[in-house]
């Protein structure tokens, strides 16, 4: 099950909490940290750059496009608010089995 506020469905896609850790040895998801889903990626975070590795993790982990991941807030920080263009519902489940989560 999905702790509260890691992700909301809206009427055209998802959105998710993200905590980024810029600069990691080893990339990709780390499970749930509080209220959002921690991703690792070694791009250091200057220019966008980490922020561009994030919204390819999440992408990759959805099964969508890079280009339906945005930054909507956070793009200085490592707490971010992603949106994610598509189904939301399918979305959740697509969120819920990346994690290793079930439905609950």
């Amino acid at each position: 099950m999905i702790p509260e506020g890691v992700c909301d469905c809206g009427s055209d896609g998802l959105y998710l909490r993200v905590h980024a850790q810029p600069g990691a040895r080893n990339p990709g998801v780390r499970g749930l940290h509080g209220n959002a889903v921690k991703v690792a990626v070694r791009e250091a975070a200057e220019g966008g750059k980490a922020n561009r590795a994030v919204a390819q993790v999440v992408a990759e982990g959805l099964g969508v496009t890079v280009r339906d991941v945005t930054v909507r807030s956070g793009r200085t920080a490592r707490a971010k608010r992603l949106f994610i263009a598509g189904d939301a519902q399918l979305l959740r489940r697509r969120l819920l089995d990346w994690l290793g989560l079930r439905e609950g």
